[in-house]
């Protein structure tokens, strides 16, 4: 397949050789004359260096340049008439803001699109692939600027990269998942087949919208970036206190649990993660009083809080206030499997609705007594029990409710009759704190569906 990349950096002159390396027909295009000439004289035998240090890319560029599967060009022109995939791969620094940098990737794409309009007996059909760095949405400005310049067809795919410096070459060969967004079949079916290869070495292909793929590298990057900040959080406080981190952490790491925590939710709860993270910064506070580590640790309990609340201001907007009205909420364990509602999301909500005037149906397939037993002990909700109600069986929650919460994934929830749902609310809606119910069902019947990390669905309030 013959493929072009703009942009011969750390991302593109890596990526562009391990192409070539499975046998595509790769040309890298740079405009900086003194790059490409570099580039050139390397593999012409004429220096020994690149432009850029990275283990192992010597000899893979030099092996692919002699087999001819590699180039290197100024010309993007040439470089855009011949390939059928097109990926950008500049620089996106930030700015003094801290928001991104677009000024090449929008260059690039409108050199793509003029280039593009070039004299051809077929149909000209390329597809264009961010490859850099970019912030959501910015598929759709690289569709908008280059549907100006050309009249052709195309579309505009997103392929975050996920190389790690000193390690990029085995990233590119043998990458850790390859992800591909668009909303067009045909040009997943392309990229599929350009990915082949890597297919062949039990590499996993995910295919998902233009802006999931832009959002899974910088949410990649912030979890790995958090789990640094918290591991460095945790060693301060071993080093005040007279422990010694690598040995805390190999007792950390037999937690199989550890990297698991990767689902969208209202937040934890239980015994343990909340009393313990507070005791942390208790004694953070007596250690090391004043500092950046306490403050980081503090926002995980400030955090963890405000998203148990997630859906209360949606719910206030959507409804036109709470007070009145009422609601069925699913789940008061923290987990489930268990009858354990210390501090569960599903408490919170209907405590919160209380407050607010709501009246609640509340069912839970294991934590109601003790659910009604921790309530009865909150003076401030106590006055407004007469309007909770619990019942033993989920879709009785539902009668009469203007709509349902569902605070845990207890796999009676995860699939509910939703022909039942729809029948027993007043209104369709569902506000799912565990992201567990398939949204095309609910698009289909014409839900309006609420989330934790999925758009919403307003399905039944636009008809």
């Amino acid at each position: 397949m013959k493929i072009a990349v703009i942009g011969t950096g750390y991302v593109g002159l890596v990526q562009g050789a391990a192409f070539a390396d499975v046998n595509h027909n790769v040309i890298c295009v740079d405009k900086v004359e003194a790059k490409i000439r570099h580039l050139l004289d390397f593999c012409e035998g004429k220096r020994n260096d690149l432009p850029i240090l990275e283990p192992d890319l010597p000899r893979l560029v030099k092996e692919n340049y002699d087999k001819k599967r590699l180039r290197f060009t100024t010309d993007i022109n040439e470089a855009v008439k011949e390939a059928k995939i097109i990926f950008i791969a500049v620089g996106t620094p930030s700015n003094e803001d801290g928001s991104a940098n677009l000024t090449h990737v929008r260059n690039v794409a409108a050199e793509i699109g003029e280039a593009m309009n070039y004299e051809s007996d077929a149909p000209i059909y390329k597809i264009i692939v961010n490859k850099s760095t970019v912030p959501p949405m910015t598929y759709k400005i690289v569709h908008d600027i280059i549907s100006e310049k050309t009249k052709n067809e195309f579309d505009v795919a997103s392929n975050p990269e996920f190389l790690a410096e000193g390690r990029a070459v085995k990233d590119c060969l043998r990458p850790s998942r390859i992800v591909v967004g668009t909303a067009n079949a045909k040009a997943a079916s392309i990229m599929e087949e350009l990915y082949a290869p890597f297919k062949d070495r039990e590499v996993s292909i995910l295919f998902m919208s233009n802006i999931e793929a832009e959002m899974v590298k910088y949410s990649a990057n912030t979890y790995l970036a958090a789990q640094v900040s918290l591991t460095n959080v945790l060693a301060n406080l071993c080093r005040e206190v007279g422990a010694d981190w690598r040995n805390v952490l190999e007792g950390v790491k037999k937690d199989v649990r550890v990297g698991r925590f990767v689902y969208s939710g209202l937040g934890f709860g239980g015994s343990c993660f909340p009393k313990d993270v507070r005791e942390l910064i208790y004694s953070m506070g007596s250690h090391r009083p004043g500092t950046a580590d306490l403050e980081y640790v503090k926002k995980i309990i400030e955090q963890n809080e405000a998203q148990k609340g997630l859906f209360l201001p949606v719910m206030e907007k959507y409804y036109s206030g709470l007070n009145g009205k009422r609601f069925a909420v699913w789940g008061t364990t923290f987990k489930p499997e268990t009858n354990d509602v210390r501090e569960s999301a599903g408490m919170h909500m209907i405590k919160e609705l209380l407050l607010r005037g709501a009246c609640v149906s509340a069912y839970d397939p294991s934590g109601s007594e003790q659910a009604l037993f921790a309530l009865s002990l909150d003076e401030r909700v106590k006055p407004h029990l007469s309007r909770l109600t619990f019942v033993s069986d989920m879709y009785e929650a539902l009668k009469e409710a203007e709509g349902v919460v569902i605070a845990v994934e207890w796999n009676d929830f995860r699939n509910p009759d939703f022909e039942q749902v729809k029948n027993l609310l007043k209104k369709p809606v569902i506000f799912d704190g565990k992201d567990i119910i398939s949204t095309r069902q609910i698009k289909e019947l014409g839900f309006d569906y609420f989330g934790v990390g999925r758009p919403d669905i307003l399905g039944f309030s636009r008809k």
